[in-house]
């Protein structure tokens, strides 16, 4: 009797709350107003990457002496709590505000820019990870390039479509022939050629994106201003920004992207020589091999995006083009265990209620109409290898010595122990915690 009277009050309170709720009505749409903001594409070690700078950030972060876009717009800027950032409505909004920027060093005005056409090519396709950039006529040449390969790809579509229409005409009258001959009672070979079906035209291999206009900077390593001037002379209100540009301060690093075979989307990187690789069990690990960059940790999260947080004391490892023409080579046990080269791996979804996936080596043959997925170097590590440490490391294919900087250790775990790997990540938090509290106790003290 007691828990369905207490039952009845959780429920009362519950529906009473509703209630209250339902009559506030409150409003989740967020509170939009106008601004100008400075829309972006930037090179970032590897490739471009683009975005807006609102009004509250007073710095744009760039790396020295590449081409760099920048534009100024008017849209609608809204604070979204979810993501604790500020968003622009561009759909809304979007217009772009005329003028001449200026460059300023020291209060000087060393550069008066205007708008230039640009374009970003990709070599090995949209989703590639190169991309190159192009200004001025050879941008709308570039551009025109890639037009034209997009015709000439449909124009051999509809060729091969008409094609496939007549290849079929044809198979139909080849076992016509055969049917009336064998009727006829002819046995043996039928000397009849084979209609030999038509194969569909190459995609082109690369991508650009339609040319536009903005200001482009390139600039060497130090602190400038911008401001836009408008064609009265004025200065456009809120277009005054600092720009603080920088550069690496380590290059010629090898860092690691790993796929582990059990979590396909989960890509894991080990950028650091002084890092270990830590296995539980058996797994199947993916390994792609990087150059890289080290860029403080501030500017360059901030040049991706200037809403986001960083420390300036702090460094970081960039991927900036993957490492071609090497062998990954596995070594434990004083000698080289596998010596492993670059495949292609195709990943097909599980029909059914799993909802998982399987990683296969691709092959033409068994995948006709699909691209790999991605290519790495597979490395199997089984259950039965003995718990002790090894090594990974690249090597050139015509050479016998491994890559400086390449290596990396790996730890093999049990996989009834792997749960202490977790107790150790609580170790920082409870050192902190216990010096928190002891400055509190020397304070009251």
């Amino acid at each position: 009797m007691k828990k369905i009277i207490l039952f009845i009050g959780i429920a009362s309170i519950l529906i009473f709350s509703l209630e209250g709720f339902a009559q506030q009505k409150p409003s989740f749409k967020p509170a939009l107003r106008e601004e100008l903001v400075y829309g972006f594409s930037v090179f970032d070690g590897k490739s471009y990457s683009g975005g807006f700078i609102p009004e509250t950030e007073d710095t744009i972060y760039l790396i020295a002496k590449h081409n760099n876009t920048l534009s100024a717009k008017k849209t609608l800027v809204y604070f979204w709590a979810i993501t604790g950032k500020y968003m622009a409505g561009f759909k809304s909004l979007n217009e772009e505000v005329e003028g001449t920027l200026e460059v300023l060093k020291d209060g000087k005005v060393i550069k008066e820019l205007t708008k230039e056409d640009n374009v970003l090519s990709f070599p090995e396709g949209y989703f590639g990870e190169k991309s190159l950039f192009y200004k001025g006529e050879e941008a709308l040449e570039e551009f025109d390039k890639y037009k034209k390969t997009v015709e000439n790809y449909y124009n051999e579509i509809k060729k091969y479509y008409e094609a496939q229409t007549e290849y079929r005409k044809k198979l139909n009258e080849f076992f016509e022939q055969i049917k009336k001959r064998r009727e006829a009672g002819e046995e043996g070979a039928l000397n009849i050629e084979v209609p030999k079906e038509p194969q569909p035209p190459k995609t082109p291999s690369f991508y650009v994106t339609e040319p536009k206009k903005d200001f482009i900077l390139n600039l060497s390593v130090g602190k400038y201003q911008i401001r836009l001037r408008a064609k009265d002379e004025t200065i456009v209100e809120g277009s005054e920004k600092n720009i603080m540009v920088f550069t690496s301060r380590r290059t010629g690093g090898i860092g690691y992207e790993i796929t582990p075979g059990n979590r396909w989307t989960k890509k894991e990187s080990c950028n650091d020589p002084a890092m270990i690789i830590y296995a539980a069990g058996e797994n199947i690990l993916y390994f792609r091999p990087y150059s890289q960059d080290e860029y403080n940790e501030l500017y360059y999260n901030k040049l991706i995006d200037p809403q986001n947080e960083g420390r300036e004391d702090n460094w970081k490892w960039v991927h900036t083009s993957p490492i071609k023409n090497v062998s990954l080579l596995f070594f434990g046990q004083n000698k080289v265990l596998e010596k492993i080269d670059k495949k292609p791996f195709y990943v097909k979804q599980i029909s059914g209620p799993e909802l998982g996936y399987n990683i296969i080596e691709y092959n033409e043959k068994d995948f006709p109409y699909q691209k790999p997925t991605f290519e790495g170097y597979q490395l199997n590590l089984s259950s039965q290898l003995k718990k002790t440490g090894y090594q990974i490391y690249m090597q050139k294919k015509d050479e016998n010595t491994p890559l400086s900087k390449s290596e990396r250790g790996i730890r093999l775990v049990r996989k009834e122990n792997s749960q202490f790997l977790y107790y150790l990540s609580f170790l920082p938090l409870m050192v902190g915690a216990i010096v928190f509290i002891r400055k509190k106790i020397r304070a009251k003290a």
